[in-house]
């Protein structure tokens, strides 16, 4: 079983980051007991993101437990901003993960595609570009194996209306623009419909922004929870949303919280799609994996850190951390385990992502009763 919160014991900038975080949104640390409960539950040994204390803390994760233990409907919600032509590795972690507890907790999923938030968030792009990066990221998400029958994926230029646009406007009445500037350090140069996108979030949440997918009756959709897989980062866009779901008679979104993967120079450079020396892209060949990580990791514990989120093995990672801090390994030694992990792991997802079509896409988007 995990440490309590392994990731986060230390004293370096970003291990006070995300202790500054939990004290400042008053998140829960996840824990033995947290963990212990949830593989007595789903009879599943946690995930390494959660095992290794990746997925840092939670907010209501344990409600949630409640309802599946209970047999109560849940479901689960994940998404993306499409910025790029391809994700980097960093992306893949909420969708790893999130296909896990998809499978693991036996729920259905909504994939939102914020493509009305990147036109907003950079009005230079012009919309046949972000058109084309939905799609294409659109097809990268589905790689990691989300099943069809139990999966919606839409777009908010395509999708958003009805139900969903009647709980947009119902919370975006109970959010006074003073704390949108709080919860997203906006200033008065954003743009209007920046000011409006926690809303937008915010009701992608509610269940009943999804008639006829996730349920057919009112009374279901009302009393369904949702469970977000997310960096702590973006935890602005749903705090009004959490306050005043209450107001709307929903249960507010529960929440397990990861950290930040570095950039290959180390989390004083921000990993960044645009950026690209900092991170692998999930369509760099092994030649490219190995030249990046070689040239661009000078700090080995910044391979160390890769390792411990892209190796599966316990025991293996075990070897070479505690290799190294005996100094039977060195820093080349590290470099070669995580280039071959790293290898292994962009290669897979690109046999995946060579399946993934125009019309298996067409499917995850039609509106249908999941299962």
């Amino acid at each position: 079983m995990a440490l309590d919160n392994p990731i986060i014991n230390g004293d370096s900038k970003a291990n006070k980051d995300l202790q500054n975080f939990i004290e400042a949104t008053h998140a829960s640390p996840v824990d033995h007991q947290l963990l212990e409960r949830f593989e007595r539950l789903t009879g599943r040994k946690p995930h390494r993101y959660l095992r290794r204390g990746i997925v840092f803390s939670h907010r209501d994760f344990k409600l949630i437990l409640d309802k599946y233990e209970r047999g109560d409907p849940i479901f689960l919600k994940t998404g993306r901003g499409p910025s790029s032509e391809s994700l980097h590795i960093g992306h893949s972690i909420p969708f790893e993960f999130t296909r896990w507890l998809q499978e693991v907790l036996n729920a259905p999923l909504v994939i939102m595609l914020t493509d009305d938030m990147k036109l907003l968030h950079t009005p230079s792009l012009p919309f046949s570009a972000v058109q084309q990066f939905t799609s294409e990221n659109a097809k990268d998400i589905l790689a990691f194996g989300f099943p069809e029958p139990s999966t919606f994926m839409f777009s908010n230029l395509s999708y958003v209306g009805g139900a969903f646009y009647r709980n947009i406007v119902a919370l975006a009445r109970h959010i006074p623009v003073r704390d949108v500037k709080t919860a997203l350090g906006f200033d008065y140069e954003k743009n209007v419909g920046m000011f409006h996108c926690c809303s937008t979030q915010s009701a992608g949440a509610f269940a009943t922004s999804y008639p006829g997918i996730l349920a057919e009756s009112t009374e279901t959709l009302e009393s369904m929870s949702c469970l977000i897989a997310c960096s702590y980062d973006i935890d602005g866009y749903f705090s009004e949303g959490r306050k005043h779901a209450s107001k709307l008679g929903y249960a507010s979104p529960a929440f397990l919280y990861s950290s930040l993967l570095p950039s290959l120079q180390g989390p004083q450079v921000k990993m960044s799609a645009s950026i690209t020396g900092s991170a692998i892209y999930l369509t760099d060949g092994p030649d490219a994996v190995k030249k990046k990580v070689e040239e661009s990791i000078k700090d080995v514990e910044v391979g160390l850190q890769y390792l411990k989120f892209f190796m599966e093995d316990d025991d293996e990672l075990e070897r070479v951390s505690r290799g190294y801090e005996a100094g039977k390994l060195d820093k080349n030694d590290v470099i070669g385990n995580l280039v071959k992990t790293l290898q292994a792991y962009v290669s897979n997802f690109q046999k995946q992502r060579a399946e993934i079509t125009d019309e298996y896409l067409e499917g995850f988007m039609k509106r249908r009763l999941l299962k």
